[in-house]
């Protein structure tokens, strides 16, 4: 449990997406990102995704670039990269305050319960005077699931931990969602139980396409896990 204070004033604006207003998104290519941008994109206008990225090392699973490029391809939504994670990233810094030279006035990010991550999220909103937006922020999973499937969302489990290696290459569907709430394990993966692909939206133009070359197990910082490696197509 986290017992760090949440650094804003009121919860429930911070779900508020201002409406007619311009916006960017911090990007990942999984559902949360996804599902926050399809949110935000009913008020407002979304004119960049920014998508932070290692290029010599890169982070836990970091989609690769031309997934992101098919993906933004689809939203047309045009996309920038910011070299290094969003923690550290000073990069991410020029490009928030170039976007708001340009109109923008708030940051959309797929946050759901890390304090700490929020946190630090308003943190680097308020260093650039940009709103922070977080749609999905303390919403109930069975809320955020049925939105899913409301907004057209599929994504692919595209990393996985031992304790649902059979789940791996699958799409995050009904059954799978309620086995997940069976097990010992946060369904939405926010503890880092699985990391997922978007592959569809209501906002895409087209779904993204899918073959799975390899399954592949390995171990990072955090421990063993098993990860495909995917060709993505139109």
């Amino acid at each position: 449990m986290e017992n760090e204070i949440l650094n804003y004033e009121d919860e429930n604006i911070l779900r508020m997406i201002p409406k007619n207003k311009k916006g960017v998104c911090l990007y990942s290519g999984g559902k949360d990102s996804g599902l926050a941008l399809s949110i935000a994109c009913e008020n407002s206008e979304i004119v960049a995704l920014i998508n932070c990225c290692e290029q010599k090392h890169p982070m836990f699973h970091q989609h690769d670039m031309d997934l992101m490029e098919l993906q933004s391809k689809s939203l047309k939504i045009p996309i920038a990269y910011s070299n290094g994670h969003w923690k550290e990233s000073h990069e991410i810094e020029t490009l928030l305050k170039e976007y708001k030279a340009q109109g923008v006035e708030f940051v959309v990010f797929g946050d759901i319960c890390s304090i700490k991550n929020a946190n630090r999220k308003i943190k680097l909103c308020n260093s650039v005077g940009l709103k922070p937006c977080m749609p999905l922020w303390k919403k109930n999973y069975d809320w955020l699931f049925k939105e899913m499937k409301k907004r057209n969302l599929k994504c692919l489990l595209s990393s996985v931990r031992p304790q649902i290696k059979d789940c791996i290459g699958k799409i995050l569907d009904d059954e799978i969602y309620e086995k997940f709430k069976k097990l010992d394990m946060n369904p939405f993966g926010e503890m880092g139980e699985f990391h997922s692909t978007l592959l569809d939206l209501d906002i895409f133009e087209f779904p993204i396409r899918y073959e799975i070359k390899t399954i592949n197990k390995c171990e990072d910082k955090f421990g063993e896990k098993w990860e495909i490696i995917v060709n993505y197509y139109k």
